[in-house]
């Protein structure tokens, strides 16, 4: 009897160890994904702070910028003659594409997205990319491209993830001291719950297209590891980096529904980038285009010289021009004998708001063409109204002449 009490106490002890060691277990689990989910947030609360405040800074250098490249615009095609005058439009104007690209950066981080971009290829996009990214790292720097057979299709803009690659490159040609070798890979992958778990930014489980992009360089050391997407943040000496490039990648994958990860290997960093795959569109659903721009354009936007500058464009592409620099003034415009065919309307206005004024426009001609215009990326409110509304469009401030007069072109070509 007294062995039988033995052996049922032996047995008795072997099984509450082992549950309490699988207990023990589960509980160390627990404890790490709590902490990883706490680090993902404070991540993610720290980027959300960086691109509220470079948002907001960008947005007045925007509006500065729209008045210095439309005025350098229109003095240029006053000068066509002269073309020393017409050099320094030029100079002028390639500055501020370099500010705008530098406020765009910032801008980028709050990855907010004015509308769904067609599906491109994967594929053909990187090639492109590569080829653009080899003139600029020089001859020493050795690309490698590692794509299989497969066409793969993603819902991001074309010059977004030129873009991408571009900052990935400069970066690791700068790990790599100039000399090195860049390895791209692209390949269609399952993600489960737990691969999502190394990754900065949650997204579903599910089929995702990995761009992957490795370099042999000096790689990123563990404290600096944490740091890498925070604005500003570089480990280049002053004057040599902005520390956006980057936060700029960051910002892109979480504007496409990505994510993103980044490992350290026996030599050179791999940065995993993965993007929601899409349906291919076909290429005769391209945008139409209208033979020639002859509208009634109302142009609202608190700004005098903005709205001089956008005025004389338009006019110049053929255009019947009325101004505003309020809501109120907006909607007192369109009640009277003015009808426009499209209207351009500043997010910000005096009196109202732009949103405002496009809801009330909306709900007298459900037809009736808006663009919105921002020196900041489009907030909720005015990403959902551009999903929904064909007859919505943004424009980002500052814009080209021949952008404005082409956005307008493709609105007004829409039934």
């Amino acid at each position: 009897m007294e062995d039988l009490l033995l052996v049922v106490l032996a047995v008795c002890t072997v099984l509450f160890g082992g549950l309490f060691a699988v207990m023990r277990e589960k509980d160390k689990r627990t404890q790490a994904e709590c902490a990883f989910l706490k680090e993902q947030l404070k991540q993610a609360c720290k980027m959300e702070a960086a691109a509220r405040m470079a948002g907001g800074a960008a947005h007045d250098f925007n509006n500065m910028l729209a008045g210095i490249s439309g005025a350098a615009e229109c003095l240029k095609g006053k000068l066509k003659k002269d073309a020393e005058l017409v050099h320094f439009c030029d100079v002028i104007l390639s500055g501020s594409e370099q500010a705008s690209h530098l406020a765009r950066q910032m801008t980028q981080l709050s990855a907010h997205r004015a509308e769904k971009p067609q599906a491109i290829n994967l594929k053909d996009c990187l090639k492109e990319s590569l080829s653009l990214l080899g003139h600029g790292i020089g001859k020493e720097m050795k690309i490698v491209e590692n794509f299989g057979k497969e066409k793969l299709f993603a819902a991001i803009k074309y010059e977004d993830l030129q873009s991408l690659i571009l900052n990935l490159g400069f970066n690791s040609r700068d790990a790599a001291a100039g000399r090195g070798k860049i390895t791209s890979g692209l390949r269609r992958v399952c993600l489960t719950d737990d691969d999502m778990r190394q990754n900065l930014i949650p997204v579903p489980a599910g089929e995702y297209a990995e761009i992957s992009f490795a370099d042999d360089g000096s790689g990123i050391s563990a404290e600096n590891m944490t740091h890498i997407f925070e604005p500003f943040f570089t480990t280049k000496n002053d004057g040599k980096g902005t520390g956006l490039g980057l936060p700029e990648v960051y910002g892109i994958v979480l504007s496409a529904g990505g994510t993103l990860r980044v490992e350290n290997l026996k030599k050179g960093v791999c940065f995993h980038i993965f993007l929601p795959l899409a349906e291919a569109v076909s290429v005769s659903e391209k945008k139409k285009r209208c033979s020639q721009l002859r509208a009634k354009i109302l142009v609202a936007d608190d700004d005098p010289l903005l709205c001089e500058l956008a005025a004389e464009i338009l006019k110049k592409a053929g255009c019947n021009v009325r101004t505003a620099k309020s809501a109120e003034e907006a909607e007192e415009i369109c009640r009277k004998d003015f009808k426009p065919d499209a209207v351009m309307l500043d997010v910000v206005l005096p009196q109202g708001g732009g949103k405002a004024v496009y809801q009330k426009l909306r709900k007298k001609n459900r037809h009736l063409k808006i663009v919105f215009m921002s020196g900041s990326a489009p907030d909720d409110e005015i990403a959902e109204i551009l999903k929904k509304d064909e007859c919505a469009a943004f424009l980002d401030k500052p814009s080209r002449a021949a952008q404005m007069v082409e956005t307008l072109r493709f609105l007004l070509a829409k039934a």
